[in-house]
């Protein structure tokens, strides 16, 4: 292996580690926005799921059959 593939292998990894190290934060935060977006989203469609079953069961039957 030539010192020139050496130097340029060299060069590829060092630069792959700065631009990691520089980009770790900010990838680092879309990731915790994104798991954040997904609980919200993930407890909404629960709570809506609750307040459904909550309506379905307060109301008589013959009158969800005719909305159905």
């Amino acid at each position: 292996m030539t010192a020139l593939r050496i130097w340029l292998i060299g060069s590829a990894v060092l630069l792959t580690v700065i631009a990691l190290w520089a980009l770790a934060p900010v990838v680092f935060f879309l990731l915790l926005l994104a798991a954040a977006l997904g609980l919200v989203s993930a407890l909404m469609i629960a709570l809506a799921r609750f307040l459904q079953a909550w309506r379905e069961r307060g109301q008589p039957s013959a009158d969800r059959d005719a909305r159905d």
